[in-house]
């Protein structure tokens, strides 16, 4: 009886440890394939509030912003100063159902937008320039 508990226990345990070196092997292959670049900026458009996801998109200055509408209407995100006869940084025009959209990196600051085709639907893009962040980094390692 004592050798066929033993028997049992080191097959359980031959059975774990292949599991344990398979899974091991997979995430070190996992691993490997990620990326260190910065991607792009994703914002959706939605059919609810806050109507953009996120609503308040934070980017590194460089980073493109890429516009997805996965709704069934058409939208825009134009910025609040093409309305307000200040500069105009960015309008997308009409995005259609299904359809995409890239905004190029913008300069750092604070972009407010709207749909132009539903003024309901705002939301603000914040660019924030690389370089602080990088000197500020640099000074708390000192």
């Amino acid at each position: 009886m004592k050798i066929l508990k033993r028997t049992l226990i080191i097959q359980s345990l031959g059975i774990l440890g292949i599991t344990l070196l398979l899974l091991s092997t997979w995430n070190i292959g996992w691993a490997s394939t990620q990326t260190t670049h910065v991607p792009d900026m994703k914002v959706t458009m939605d059919y609810w509030a806050p109507y953009y996801r996120p609503a308040v998109a934070s980017v590194p200055d460089g980073v493109a912003i890429h516009i997805v509408n996965p709704t069934s209407s058409p939208h825009t995100l134009t910025h609040d100063g093409c309305r307000m006869s200040g500069p105009c940084a960015f309008d997308t025009g009409a995005v259609q159902p299904g359809k995409e959209f890239t905004i190029p990196a913008l300069p750092p600051g604070k972009y407010s937008y709207y749909c132009a085709l539903h003024p309901i639907m705002t939301g603000e893009i914040i660019v924030i320039p690389r370089e602080p962040m990088l000197s500020q980094a640099a000074n708390k390692e000192n």
